[in-house]
């Protein structure tokens, strides 16, 4: 499991509290639209084989207006 881990479910948290779809290519291409990123990008995002920079942090959290830091948190 990713040094991250906690990021990453809190991504995912987000995701399935506003009803993004759960199946991998679905959910990767959802991501990928909400945020300018490739699907390889999205993907690896959120397999938790990248750790998101500070800048999709930031996006993430304003776009579903939570504290950027409680992404960061256990």
């Amino acid at each position: 499991m990713p040094v991250h881990k906690h990021i990453l479910e809190n991504i995912h948290a987000l995701l399935d509290f506003n009803r993004v779809p759960k199946t991998k290519p679905e959910r990767a291409q959802h991501f990928s639209n909400l945020f300018g990123l490739t699907l390889v990008e999205s993907e690896s995002v959120l397999a938790g084989e990248q750790v998101p920079n500070k800048k999709l942090l930031k996006e993430i959290a304003d776009k579903f207006e939570v504290d950027a830091l409680w992404l960061l948190k256990n």
